[in-house]
């Protein structure tokens, strides 16, 4: 089996494993554990800061102990971390095990895709395609976790989530043991280009929207629309399965200006779920929201990959998990806030969100102008 398609598996299960609990936690610290939505603002806003810390370790473990040693390593303790918050299931004990799986799941997410540059090194057409045939992989778990989760989230409560999400991400451990592995000398500096700090704001703005698709979505239409989690746990196994369908012909097609175009589809479709009334709709809005993340996710990956060298792929790629990280639980930080005042105003709620992508869209459109990129 070919290493990258050795990713792409390891991709899925892991993905099972966190997408069961993942787009449930927040729903799960209002709606089971009663804390406030000003606290679940403040548990995304710790959830960057843990991120944070973890692509920093992570980018030097990657770089210095090697890619596998740390996926495996980074692997484990997500599982234990799921473990522990089963086994004591204290409302606070609960959030600090979903923030320590965070911290650990971000540590993964460096090595993983530093090998992806060390196999395909810097030719951006075929990062591409690797990215893409390692989201096939992902979303294929994708397709089934949040639809298990919501299911038994309905009929037995969330605490069986947490020990399902631990016993399915431990499984793929071995097939880590047989990549090949990288490490390089320790250097405490780190040197990038101007071009990719530059890159990085508009990659902040990309995943504050890209964030979206958990706590905000699930709330909204669990509290506005009325859906159950099973059938948001469906919309969420639409996306999952247009991806792990489609994500290799989207791949073999787009381009790196196509970035663009994907952020407008982006904000178009978040604002359209303030139109939603029926699940039909809803449904055929996830299509267009799926068809934005098959452009821009592998291109944002490959984009990253493309500023790295050899030496330093680890902690370049730990900066660029740092701006998406913090992307990501700004934006749902920001819609928790948001959804305080104006959840039953959807024009201004998701009008207010879809921002996030027009910003995006022209940062880049400014930078492709000016050939940053």
């Amino acid at each position: 089996m070919q290493d990258v398609n050795k990713l792409a598996v390891i991709g899925s299960a892991r993905s099972l494993g966190t997408s069961i609990i993942w787009p449930f936690i927040g729903f799960a610290l209002l709606a089971v554990y009663h804390f406030s939505l000003e606290f679940v603002s403040l548990f995304y806003l710790l959830q960057g800061i843990v991120s944070v810390l973890a692509y920093i370790v992570s980018g030097f473990f990657t770089d210095f102990f090697g890619r596998v040693k740390t996926m495996i390593m980074f692997s484990v303790s997500a599982s234990i971390s799921m473990f522990l918050a089963f086994l004591f299931p204290n409302p606070l004990f609960v959030a600090l095990g979903v923030l320590a799986q965070s911290f650990f799941n971000s540590g993964y997410y460096v090595a993983n895709t530093s090998i992806v540059g060390d196999l395909k090194k810097n030719d951006i057409s075929s990062l591409i395609r690797a990215f893409s045939r390692l989201r096939v992989g992902i979303n294929l778990g994708w397709a089934l976790g949040p639809t298990l989760g919501g299911y038994v989230f309905s009929i037995l409560g969330f605490r069986p989530l947490l020990l399902l999400s631990s016993l399915v991400s431990i499984f793929p451990i071995f097939l880590l043991r047989s990549l090949p592995d990288v490490k390089t000398k320790i250097e405490l500096s780190l040197h990038v280009s101007k071009e990719f700090l530059q890159f990085l704001l508009p990659t902040f703005f990309t995943f504050m929207l890209m964030g979206q698709l958990g706590f905000s979505y699930l709330t909204y239409y669990v509290s506005v629309v009325k859906f159950t989690t099973f059938q948001v746990g469906i919309l969420f196994m639409i996306n999952g399965l247009l991806i792990a369908t489609l994500q290799e012909i989207v791949g073999r097609k787009i381009r790196p200006f196509d970035i663009v175009y994907g952020m407008v589809i982006y904000s178009i479709s978040y604002f359209s779920i303030s139109l939603v009334s029926n699940f039909v709709e809803a449904s055929l809005d996830m299509v267009f929201i799926t068809l934005a993340e098959m452009i821009v996710a592998p291109l944002s990956q490959a984009l990253a990959s493309s500023f790295s060298d050899d030496k330093s792929r680890g902690r370049t790629i730990g900066i660029y998990g740092m701006a998406t990280s913090l992307g990501r639980v700004s934006g749902s930080s920001i819609s928790a806030l948001l959804m305080a005042s104006f959840l039953y105003r959807p024009m201004e709620l998701w009008g207010a969100i879809s921002t996030f992508g027009i910003i995006s869209s022209i940062i880049y459109l400014l930078m492709f102008y000016h050939r940053k990129f």
